[in-house]
């Protein structure tokens, strides 16, 4: 994602010369410039307070806030004045910069129409047309997690259906082994039948023997 967050760079006219209010707005200028974003920061909402209406100034705090990951207050002050003028350009540096803001916030769906509308004011923007194929990406990715999660919660909320085919396999297992218990007791079974039939035969032949022998000696 290019960072791209574009940053109005505020000048003293003629006309404000020694006002209060534009040398906060300068000196805000000077601590972003420098890195100093929350001195920055504090310097834009000086300036802000001696006079509201500055549309750059509140442009311009919003870059502070959001190079200080304030995504959320970023996007409000962004959104806020999206309202406060028709100009093009304005409008488009706006709607870019609030893309941004919503896409470090993870805000994908709406960082996309910000992109958009930002593209729609002003089709040659580049940045803009980059980080829209990004967030797009990210909401693609966001979507397929939240249809992950939302399986996995039905599948614990569900854990009869999932204990359902374990018991049944089980049950067939248990019938399984009964049958198996069954059919070798019947085997055994029958062969102390078997053996008990020739024992029988083998003790009958015996007896037939030593009966013939009886009768036929003299004592």
């Amino acid at each position: 994602m290019k960072s791209g967050f574009l940053f109005i760079t505020m000048f003293c006219s003629v006309l404000c010369q020694a006002q209060s209010e534009t040398s906060h707005f300068r000196k805000g200028n000077e601590m972003f410039n420098s890195g100093k974003f929350n001195d920055a920061e504090i310097e834009y909402r000086k300036g802000l307070a001696k006079k509201n209406e500055s549309w750059t100034g509140k442009f311009n705090l919003a870059d502070a806030l959001y190079k200080q990951n304030k995504f959320k207050e970023a996007s409000v002050l962004l959104n806020s004045l999206s309202k406060s003028t028709k100009n093009n350009k304005q409008l488009s540096s706006v709607y870019h910069n609030l893309g941004n803001a919503q896409l470090k916030d993870k805000a994908y769906e709406q960082s996309v129409e910000s992109f958009k509308k930002a593209l729609k004011l002003n089709p040659e923007a580049e940045d803009s047309r980059y980080n829209l194929s990004y967030a797009l990406q990210k909401l693609r990715q966001q979507k397929q997690q939240q249809q992950q999660k939302q399986q996995q919660k039905k599948d614990q909320k569900d854990p009869k259906q999932q204990q359902q085919p374990q018991k049944q396999d089980q049950k067939k297992e248990e019938e399984k082994k009964q049958n198996i218990n069954r059919q070798e007791a019947e085997r055994m079974l029958d062969a102390l039948n078997r053996d008990e039939k020739e024992l029988r035969k083998k003790t009958e032949k015996r007896e037939g023997r030593s009966g013939q022998g009886g009768s036929g000696k003299d004592w």
